[in-house]
């Protein structure tokens, strides 16, 4: 619904740039007796200032799109308003009525009249409402859309809204639409305008307090903002954009409901219209009768098409649909000149049977073009009018056809076109045109007039007029074949493609093998251009025909011949027409029409390829033209595709253990997979399917050879490697031996042999001292002997696994072997410590166990007696004191030990 602005050639602005500059005051307003009132009229309301609709912008779109663009206005009255809705325009004029255009017209442009003592005071194209000056609101129809309550009337309309004399902000119809908190302004306030839509219920208004109040349908709920205006000024105008509201302030500054400045007048001028657009485009038109504008670029900026002293507005507006904009120019029509230039045949006289081509042209006195319509009455010589469609011109040309039924008797016919289009003055220009009768016409007949059913050269008729004029033919039937005996008896011929000319052959009537007795008949314009022939046909029997072909009988997948020759002959003349491929009864391929030979080429290279299998296929001749059809059929059969490709090769060491990688080699076409399979000297090893194998023990001393089998869709061959060299035996790979634990006699050593690939199947440990061998294990471990006392050890580790070189690796030496060492506890005494008794000593356990031992007694601290055996008989010199034992023990390779008890109580 919003109100649109209008671009003048003037310079735009943007949001907080400077205010735009406007022409000089000399140039736009030295048409114009005085400044326009600077108070603002919202968008649909009459301005004082009358005038003429002027469209600019983008306005060769809006002309060829809606022909039905208006003309000027009737002497005497003006348009004051206007209010616009994508393409719809409503107009308010200066005699109270109201003027549509685009979506919504009917009947003509003008509306139902009010009721008498009323008119028409403000239009809301948005909704198609209009306010009556008893405040009524009605439709477009003139049926009441809201009777104001008692006492109150409507003062304003946008949209879904209007403002009552109260102050209040009532919704049009449906529900009670968005932020109904804000329908009544608050105490003290009252809504002076309003801005709208009817698709949402999104508005903006005025209040007396110089606010703006706009609230935004969402898709859940709705959002309200009041806009205060900047310091110092207020709010005088509102128009309601895609997305924003645009608020018109006292000081001339066009501000966002979201506070951002999109343009402002240059000091000391006022904005009297305002045009919200999208994208933050507008245009205002101010005080002075020029427009400011912002943001429009492109045709969309393009200045209205009037002479320089007539572009003073008073209001501006916006057509959405088109990317074009509405103005009104104050003052009267625009004078144009209009002529017609009539296209007539250069060496013979315009005859009733030519069509007339009129170029329309209009241009303002400077010789800019003037865009509008044209409108053409063509009135004949006795008085009947043809009304033609209207045509745009919307670059102020237009090409008009005077068809033949336009102008259909002898004489002198008058073109009436009007130019029409505001703010132009709508101007009509008479053309004459006289024509004379039609040319005579000759019937000339060529071809045959025997022939084969269906064959092209037959009886031909062709009309021509003598001197190339166009033949009469406003309607169907004027030229006939009839046939005497035949059950479809007329043949109608259709109109002709060439205006002079006109030909039609027997051949196409369709007649089955007879005689016949055929008239042809033409009904021209009058007798001097009609014309008839009668005479006798022979129609005969198609003729036989034969098909030959060069289709094998069979194909592998992949090689399907791309063309099939198709050789078709008669017992007459050679066949004409077309064959055609069929595979078990069905098209196939590129049928081909027959050469002068009787050859057809038939194309199925590029048909889906035929998978293996056996098919019937055909190689059929359509016949017509005189000739029967006829087919040779043959079974095909397709074989498997196989593929070509290089001998496939081994890579890899041949001897037990290694990877043997078998390499396709290059195929084509290309597989999607591979098969393998590999073989020793011929004999497949069962599960070896893929691309890579490891060489057993059982191919020592023998060849391997691996057959590749390509994998893929209706195809199938395989290809075999050429053998490796004899299989060697398998050797190992180990790392050097450790040897881990204490280097110690009576400590057990471990071998870590490392990892050994591939692992041996059985393994020996040599172990040796100082080089000699002491030792051979097949464990890892080994518990130092006394005989390597002071030696140094080394291991020698033996692997073997079948068909493999057995395979030893020696560690390093050891330190030199220490000697072993005992554990062992305190001995114990046990038995009574009196003088003659016999004690007893408990060793306890020894490890290792010595190999001999002997039992040292004393008395406090003084040798006694050293024994072989661990009892001892208490001596009379040892009464009194307290005695102790220290067992010593030794062992070939260990360091002897000494372990003394504690000592006994007092000897009695």
């Amino acid at each position: 619904m919003a109100a649109s602005g209008l671009v003048l050639g003037l310079a735009t602005t943007t949001a907080g740039a400077a205010p735009a500059q406007t022409a000089p005051a000399s140039s736009v307003a030295a048409a114009a007796t005085e400044f326009l009132d600077p108070a603002f009229i919202q968008e649909g309301t009459a301005s004082a200032h009358g005038g003429q609709l002027v469209l600019w912008g983008d306005t060769r779109q809006a002309y060829n799109a809606a022909p039905d663009f208006p003309a000027a206005l009737p002497d005497g009255v003006l348009a004051v308003g206007m209010s616009t809705s994508y393409s719809t325009l409503l107009v308010l004029r200066s005699d109270g009525l109201v003027d549509t255009y685009g979506q919504d017209r009917v009947d003509g442009p003008n509306l139902p009249a009010p009721p008498a003592g009323t008119e028409y005071t403000a239009v809301s194209a948005e909704a198609g409402r209009l306010l009556r000056s008893d405040g009524v609101v009605v439709t477009t129809s003139g049926q009441a859309a809201m009777t104001p309550p008692a006492g109150m009337t409507y003062t304003a309309i946008s949209g879904s809204y209007a403002v009552r004399s109260d102050g209040m902000l009532a919704p049009t119809e449906g529900p009670a639409a968005t932020c109904p908190e804000l329908h009544d302004p608050g105490s003290g306030l009252r809504y002076t305008a309003v801005s709208a839509e009817t698709s949402v219920y999104t508005w903006a208004a005025l209040r007396s307090d110089g606010a703006l109040v706009y609230c935004e349908e969402l898709i859940e709920g709705s959002r309200s903002t009041v806009v205060e205006p900047p310091a110092g000024t207020t709010f005088i105008g509102v128009d309601l954009g895609r997305g924003e509201a645009l608020g018109a302030t006292a000081d001339g500054q066009v501000v966002s409901s979201t506070g951002e400045h999109r343009a402002a007048a240059p000091a000391g001028r006022s904005i009297v219209s305002l045009s919200a657009m999208h994208d933050e485009q507008g245009a205002a038109v101010l005080d002075d009768g020029s427009i400011l504008s912002w943001g429009l670029d492109g045709q969309a900026a393009d200045a209205p098409q009037v002479p320089a002293d007539r572009a003073v507005f008073s209001a501006v507006s916006d057509d959405d649909g088109y990317h074009s904009h509405w103005a009104i120019m104050v003052g009267d029509p625009v004078p144009i000149e209009v002529t017609v230039e009539p296209t007539l045949p250069a060496d013979r006289p315009l005859r009733v049977t030519d069509v007339v081509r009129l170029d329309v042209t209009a241009t303002l006195s400077d010789g800019t073009a003037a865009p509008g319509q044209v409108s053409t009455n063509v009135q004949a010589p006795d008085g009947q009018i043809q009304v033609l469609a209207p045509e745009p011109a919307s670059t102020g040309t237009a090409e008009l056809r005077l068809w033949n039924r336009h102008h259909e008797q002898v004489g002198t016919h008058t073109a009436d076109v009007t130019f029409s289009g505001s703010p132009y003055v709508t101007t009509v220009v008479e053309t004459p045109l006289d024509f004379i009768g039609p040319s005579p016409v000759a019937l000339v007949t060529s071809g045959p007039t025997t022939w084969h059913q269906g064959a092209p050269n037959t009886l031909c008729f062709t009309l021509a007029t003598d001197d190339g004029s166009p033949l009469w033919w406003t309607r169907d039937g004027q030229a006939i074949v009839r046939v005497d005996g035949d059950p479809d008896q007329v043949y109608e011929v259709i109109e002709p493609s060439s205006p002079g000319s006109s030909s039609t052959c027997a051949r196409s009537l369709g007649l089955r093998p007879g005689t016949y007795t055929a008239h042809f008949e033409y009904e021209g314009w009058g007798e001097a251009d009609s014309a008839s022939w009668t005479g006798q046909v022979v129609v005969l029997a198609p003729a036989v025909t034969r098909v030959e072909s060069d289709l094998p009988t069979s194909w592998r997948y992949g090689e399907m011949p791309d063309v099939v020759w198709a050789d078709v002959t008669s017992n007459g003349a050679v066949p004409i027409g077309s064959a055609y491929l069929e595979v078990d009864n069905l098209r196939f391929g590129s049928g081909a029409q027959l050469d002068a030979a009787g050859r057809g080429r038939l194309w199925i290279g590029s048909s889906a390829e035929l998978i293996p299998g056996t098919y019937l296929m055909a190689v059929a001749y359509q016949g017509g033209s005189g000739f029967r059809a006829s087919r040779l059929e043959r079974t095909v059969t397709v074989e498997p595709g196989v593929f070509t490709t290089t001998t496939p090769t081994i890579t890899g060491t041949a001897k037990v253990g290694s990877t043997l990688t078998a390499v396709p080699g290059t195929w084509s076409p290309t597989p999607t997979n591979y098969r393998y399979v590999w073989k020793i000297d011929g004999v497949a090893v069962t599960g070896a399917t893929s691309s890579t194998f490891t060489v057993p023990a059982s191919a020592a001393g023998k060849r391997i050879t691996a057959t590749v089998t390509g994998l893929k869709q209706y195809y199938e061959s395989s290809a075999t490697s050429g053998p490796t060299a004899t299989i060697a035996p398998g050797t190992f790979t180990a790392p050097q031996p450790t040897i881990g634990g204490v280097r110690q006699v009576g400590k057990t050593l471990t071998v870590n042999r490392g990892t050994w690939a591939p692992t041996p199947s059985s393994v020996t440990y040599v172990w040796k001292a100082n080089g000699a061998t002491i030792s051979t294990r097949t464990t890892s471990t080994f518990v130092v002997p006394a005989s390597a006392l002071g030696k140094r050890l080394t291991v020698t580790v033996t692997g073997s696994r079948a068909g493999y070189t057995t395979k030893s690796v020696a560690s390093g030496q050891t330190a030199a072997i220490a000697p072993g060492t005992f554990t062992a506890p305190r001995p114990t005494i046990s038995g009574t410590t009196r003088v003659g008794s016999t004690l007893t000593v408990t060793r306890g356990t020894w490890s290792p166990a010595p190999s001999s031992v002997n039992y040292v007694w004393k008395a406090d601290g003084a040798y006694l007696e050293t024994r072989r055996d661990n009892r001892f008989v208490i001596p009379s010199r040892a009464r009194g004191k307290h005695l102790t034992v220290t067992v010593v023990g030794s062992r070939a390779g260990y360091t002897t030990k000494s372990v003394a008890s504690y000592r006994t109580a007092a000897i009695r």
